[in-house]
């Protein structure tokens, strides 16, 4: 079981971090902060997201509220309800995220007709396969409208995505790659990045590429 820091600890180890830009210090209070994450990812665990994107949106919390919590002027006593109140809201966020953009529009779903009359659908316009998806997306759409499609996705998502596929002019990325940066597996990465494709195949992005295709 994880060491509960005191009161002095952490705000030695805040001070430590957030002015000497002590790594040691910033991975003790992650560590020892965890808990908390474990414990509201459960709470909301079955709401839509899995455990793991519910950990990586507490844990993104956890670290903006280290990086914010102003223990020059607060209590030191406040700080884990400063940082439990984060991590939540942090949850709540990409839930929130998730569940308005959970309904994607089916591959077979027909959305028009094509200048020959003919029926179209989305399958057509963007084809089935994940890194397909993307390349047709880049060369054929405006790169706004791939940018606005992201932001469906969760954090996790959104730089699985970015570095996959170089949408931030970073060289990109392998699955294999990935999984070493993000710690975790490569069926873990190749899971995430098609659940990510997936919602931008919300009617709302698909609806802009039909759009811009017929301009």
């Amino acid at each position: 079981m994880t060491r509960r820091l005191s009161l002095d600890e952490t705000k030695k180890c805040l001070r430590a971090w957030r002015e000497l830009a002590d790594k040691e210090a910033l991975e003790v209070l992650i560590i020892c902060n965890g808990g908390l994450v474990g414990f509201f990812a459960k709470k909301y665990l079955g709401k839509g997201l899995t455990f793991e994107e519910l950990q990586s949106a507490g844990n993104e919390g956890l670290l903006n509220a280290i990086n914010k919590f102003d223990y020059n002027e607060k209590a030191i006593e406040g700080f884990s309800s400063y940082i439990s109140t984060a991590i939540e809201n942090q949850m709540k966020r990409e839930l929130k995220k998730y569940n308005k953009h959970s309904h994607v529009l089916s591959f077979d779903q027909p959305i028009g007709q094509n200048k020959d009359g003919d029926e179209m659908k989305i399958e057509d316009l963007i084809g089935t396969d994940a890194e397909q998806l993307i390349e047709d997306v880049i060369s054929e759409m405006k790169i706004d409208i791939v940018r606005e499609a992201l932001q469906c996705l969760t954090s996790r998502e959104q730089q699985i995505i970015l570095l996959r596929y170089g949408l931030d002019e970073v060289h990109q990325k392998t699955q294999d790659e990935l999984a070493e940066i993000f710690g975790c597996s490569q069926a873990t990465i190749a899971r995430l990045e098609q659940k990510a494709l997936v919602k931008m195949r919300h009617p709302r992005n698909t609806r802009k590429l039909k759009d811009f295709i017929e301009e």
